[in-house]
């Protein structure tokens, strides 16, 4: 009895524990509970905070916003008030004002006439001067002496003379063909504006009002033109790099033809950003800096430059359609009859096959060129002699290229002088 009477009280402390433990727990989960309600009340209370903090925020914004823009608005109507009372006021002192500016430009502009009159009559007189000193030191005892120079050197007289008309043919016939091409662009990129054009000898008229051109519209008429003609300079001179070791004036023409299309590019550059004519008006439509300008202007100068470097000596392998090989001591005369000459005379010819339509724009592109002439005209002194094939080749005129090249030209001017309407 006592033993159990000892069990069962164990039983029942053990049970009270237990319901003690139990009491604990449901105490501290209350407490628990409580504790993350009052949390999320506070939590609650401070996101209110917040949102009644950032509306009123926003409220100020706005409120300040409305009153900037009404303080700007009083603002402009004051400046607009002060400034139709000052024209009002001033009116005779702007009127005074604009006629000197008119005076000033008129007499500006009568000096300039003036001016240029006085250095054409400066020129004329030095001119003139000149050629009676050249007249009066000429000495006929001298003319025996030259044209027993020219007997003795018959050969290389006719010689020269071949070469000279065939590369000034070939150099004229290539700018017309490249000339051309770019004036084509121009007109077929037109047409993507809807403008009308007609396609002359000497630019592209265009029949498009000063008020429907726009940006993007100028850009691309202005530059397409330069810009295929560039990626037709590369063509051609891969082209001319398979044809460089044949005979033949086919090669000399791809080579007009490649430096044409260079300077197509580079000397319109060079002149546009210069001049802000051509593509130079792209430029401006492009906003393009000063800074700009001058950096296009002098990679345009040093790409000329390396053009001449670069087809010093292929203008030198074209010796292989005259000589079987080119010694140092003919280097200067070809030059001169291959590269130098054919410019000179070619670009008067131009100015002949463009008159009297001569553009100022077109004729400094075209002399443009005369950078990379210098280059070639130095750089071949630099060149050993060249030994081609052994065998005896005759210097004579290619009459079919050269009926070619004459029946390209008078047809380029008669059918391009009536105009050729695009669009």
């Amino acid at each position: 009895m006592q033993d159990e009477s000892k069990k069962y009280s164990y039983g029942y402390r053990l049970y009270r524990r237990l319901r003690y433990l139990r009491y604990v727990r449901k105490l501290r989960n209350a407490e628990q509970k409580k504790i993350r309600h009052d949390k999320k009340q506070e939590d609650k209370q401070r996101k209110l905070l917040i949102k009644e903090k950032a509306r009123a925020d926003k409220i100020a914004d706005r409120m300040s916003r409305i009153r900037e823009q009404h303080e700007i608005k009083q603002a402009l109507q004051a400046l607009i008030r002060d400034y139709e009372l000052g024209l009002e006021e001033n009116s005779d002192r702007i009127k005074r004002q604009q006629e000197k500016e008119w005076q000033n430009k008129k007499l500006s502009k009568h000096y300039r006439r003036h001016h240029r009159k006085r250095l054409l009559r400066f020129y004329g007189k030095a001119c003139k001067k000149n050629t009676l000193q050249t007249l009066a030191a000429f000495n006929p005892g001298n003319l025996p002496h030259l044209f027993a120079y020219i007997r003795k050197n018959r050969e290389a007289t006719r010689e020269f003379i071949v070469i000279c008309l065939q590369s000034t043919l070939l150099f004229v016939a290539a700018y017309l063909m490249i000339f051309l091409i770019g004036m084509i662009t121009s007109a077929i990129s037109g047409l993507f504006f809807d403008y009308k054009s007609i396609i002359y000898h000497y630019e592209v008229v265009w029949l498009v009002k000063p008020e429907q051109w726009f940006s993007d519209s100028v850009k691309m008429v202005y530059a397409s033109a330069p810009v295929l003609l560039g990626m037709l300079a590369v063509f051609l001179a891969i082209i001319f790099t398979y044809l460089r070791s044949e005979k033949g004036l086919a090669k000399l023409f791809i080579l007009w033809s490649f430096i044409h299309g260079f300077n197509g590019f580079f000397g319109s550059l060079l002149i546009g950003s210069l001049f802000g004519k051509g593509i130079g008006h792209a430029i401006i439509w492009s906003y393009v800096s000063d800074t700009e300008k001058v950096i296009y202007s002098i990679l345009s100068i040093t790409a000329l430059v390396l053009l001449g470097v670069f087809t010093t000596r292929s203008f030198l392998l074209t010796a292989n359609s005259y000589y079987p090989k080119l010694e140092n001591r003919k280097f200067r005369r070809f030059v001169w009859a291959q590269v130098v000459l054919p410019f000179l005379i070619g670009n008067i010819i131009l100015g002949a096959i463009m008159f009297p339509h001569i553009l100022m724009l077109n004729l400094t592109i075209s002399l443009s060129l005369a950078i990379t002439i210098i280059t070639i005209a130095i750089g071949y002194r630099f060149y050993p002699a060249l030994y081609f094939e052994d065998e005896s080749i005759r210097v004579s005129l290619r009459y079919r290229t050269l009926f070619y090249a004459l029946g390209f030209i008078l047809l380029y001017r008669i059918v391009l002088g009536i105009g050729i309407p695009v669009g």
